[in-house]
C-alpha cells in the first residue's frame, strides 16, 4: 500500500508475529532467557504470561528457533479443544500423527509411545500451548500428567503454558494444587519501556529497508509510544494506519498530528501532554500539511540507541 512511497521493501509493521523482525527489547530477552534455562533444566511444565499483545507467540517462536535441532516442537494456538480427549487429539495433529476414530486412551497411549520413542533416539518434544487460559480444568490436568511422563534420563515432554494474566489467577483455585506445584517456573512478560516503545518503531522502518529519521519526526515517535503503553501490537497498529494516513495526504514523513488521527482510527486515546496539545494543530481539510511544523530530526539515532546502518 505505502511501501512505495517510502522506499520499503516490504510492510514493516505487520499482524502477525515474524521472528525476522524481532525487537531485543531487555524484558524480553530475559524472558527467553529464563525459558531456556528453564527447558535445559528439565523443568516439565514452565508458564509464561502477558498482557494480549505484548509478544508473547513472538517469543515463542524465537525460543523455537534458539532451541536447535534436538527438539520437536508441537505449537498449539487453538486452544478451545473441550476435554482430555480433544487435547490429545490436537497434539498428534500438530505432531503428524494419525488422530481420528481413536478413543482416549487409544490417543494418550499413541502419544506416550511416540515421545517415550522420540526421547530414547535423542529428541525431546516441546508442546507450546498458546491461549492457555482457555483451556479447561480436563485438559490442563492432561499437560500436567504428561509432563510427569520421563525417559530413562529426563523429560520426554516439556510444556510451555502461553496465557494472559488470567490462568495464574485461575491457579489459586484449589482444584488446581497440583498443577500449581508443577510451575516452579513463572515468567511474565511485560509491555516496552518509553525509551524501548520508540526505539522498536525506529528498528522495524530499518528492518523494512527505510530510514525511520525521515519517516517519522521524533514528535510522532513519542507520542505513539506514550499512548500504546509499549505494546507490540498496539505498536504496529498505529504505526501502519500512520504511515497509509501520511501516504494518502502525500507526505513524506509521519508528524505528530498524523499519529494521533491514527491512534484515533486505532481507537487508541493519545494522552497528549500539555506542551503537545498546544503543538498539534487540528488537521486541515485536504489532509494535508504546507510544511514541517518540527525541526528535523538531529539526533534521533543516537538518542534511541541505535547508529546509523546499525542492524537493530
Amino acid at each position: 500500500m505505502y511501501e512505495a512511497h517510502f522506499g520499503l521493501r516490504g510492510r514493516p509493521f505487520r499482524p502477525t508475529p515474524d521472528a525476522g523482525s524481532y525487537y531485543p527489547a531487555t524484558g524480553h530477552e530475559q524472558a527467553l532467557a529464563r525459558l531456556q534455562a528453564a527447558l535445559a533444566e528439565e523443568e516439565g511444565m514452565v508458564l509464561l504470561t502477558g498482557l494480549p499483545g505484548t509478544g508473547k507467540t513472538l517469543l515463542c517462536h524465537c525460543l523455537v528457533e534458539r532451541l536447535g535441532d534436538g527438539y520437536t516442537v508441537a505449537f498449539l494456538t487453538n486452544s478451545h479443544v473441550g476435554d482430555a480427549a480433544g487435547l490429545l487429539q490436537a497434539i498428534l495433529h500438530d505432531l503428524s500423527l494419525p488422530y481420528e476414530g481413536r478413543g482416549e486412551q487409544e490417543l494418550r497411549l499413541a502419544l506416550t509411545d511416540y515421545l517415550l520413542k522420540s526421547y530414547a533416539e535423542g529428541r525431546r518434544t516441546l508442546l507450546i500451548a498458546d491461549e492457555a487460559q482457555n483451556l479447561l480444568h480436563e485438559a490442563l490436568e492432561e499437560l500436567r500428567l504428561l509432563g510427569n511422563l520421563e525417559g530413562r534420563h529426563g523429560k520426554a515432554l516439556q510444556v510451555l503454558l502461553v496465557a494472559q494474566p488470567d490462568l495464574a489467577e485461575s491457579l489459586r483455585q484449589p482444584v488446581y494444587a497440583a498443577l500449581r506445584q508443577r510451575l516452579a517456573v513463572r515468567v511474565q512478560l511485560d509491555p516496552f519501556t518509553k525509551d524501548e516503545a520508540a526505539d522498536y518503531l525506529i528498528h522495524q522502518i530499518r528492518a523494512a529497508g527505510g530510514r525511520p529519521e525521515e519517516l517519522f519526526a521524533d514528535e510522532a515517535l513519542a507520542v505513539l509510544a506514550r499512548a500504546t503503553g509499549g505494546v507490540p501490537r498496539l505498536l504496529n497498529q498505529a504505526a501502519h494506519q500512520a504511515l497509509g494516513l501520511a501516504h494518502g495526504a502525500d507526505m513524506a514523513q509521519v508528524d505528530a498530528e498524523v499519529a494521533v488521527e491514527a491512534l484515533a482510527m486505532c481507537d487508541i486515546e493519545a494522552n497528549l501532554d500539555e506542551e503537545e496539545t498546544d503543538t498539534i494543530p487540528l488537521k486541515e481539510d485536504n489532509g494535508k500539511k504546507a510544511q514541517s511544523l518540527y525541526h528535523p530530526r538531529t539526533n534521533g539515532k543516537a538518542r534511541h540507541g541505535v547508529e546509523d546502518g546499525e542492524d537493530a
